[in-house]
């Protein structure tokens, strides 16, 4: 089992390039440019994080070309273990939720003191759980995903090694800009595709 734990990655230079798709538009690249772009950035290896199947995934277009490229693609996310005891945690104070709604519902005077009571305790458990779910999806999945990206940049010999990160754009607006922040504090080298207002742009 994985720990996270996040350090510079010594006597390596790293750059990552940080693009996003619509998630419809994921199997419709235009191949030769990503190819050209590919080449030109000496892209080591891809990093994807979109809600794609990677089996599917794999007979695509854009996978064939990685594959003649001998370039490798990594389906990057949160380990369903990681998020251990937090998300146990929501799961038992969703019931504990539903259960108070319930009886919050059939309750006659609900402007008694034992009405406004339940009423307190129901609205404090929904705003746990909400902070609970955007530590999970916000901060703790951010981190996990830089985690996998160093790990697969550690694995190349070279000392300089760049990669491409292809995020969904849904979910880039997100967590784009914590994962940027993360590896640029692990001394990797950003380069965003990700802002209307950047001035190089990139289509493919």
């Amino acid at each position: 089992m994985e720990v996270l734990e996040l350090k510079p990655i010594k006597k390596k230079r790293i750059c990552a390039y940080v693009a996003k798709k619509n998630k419809d538009d994921f199997n419709y690249f235009d191949i030769p440019k990503l190819r050209e772009f590919l080449d030109k950035k000496f892209i080591n290896f891809i990093t994807i994080d979109f809600n794609i199947d990677l089996n599917e995934f794999n007979k695509s277009p854009l996978a064939q070309m990685l594959k003649q490229q001998n370039i490798k693609y990594f389906q990057v996310d949160i380990p369903e273990y990681a998020m251990g005891y937090i998300y146990q945690e929501i799961v038992e104070k969703e019931e504990l939720l539903n259960d108070l709604c319930e009886e919050y519902e059939i309750m006659e005077d609900k402007n008694s003191l034992k009405g406004e009571s339940l009423k307190n305790w129901i609205d404090m458990l929904r705003e746990d759980i909400e902070e609970k779910e955007i530590f999970i999806s916000l901060k703790l999945r951010p981190q996990w995903i830089v985690k996998k990206m160093l790990d697969i940049a550690k694995g190349f010999e070279d000392e300089e090694v760049s990669f491409l990160h292809l995020v969904q754009e849904d979910i880039c607006e997100d967590i784009c800009a914590e994962v940027t922040a993360q590896l640029r504090e692990l001394n990797v080298r950003v380069v965003q595709y990700t802002k209307k207002h950047n001035i190089i742009n990139i289509e493919f």
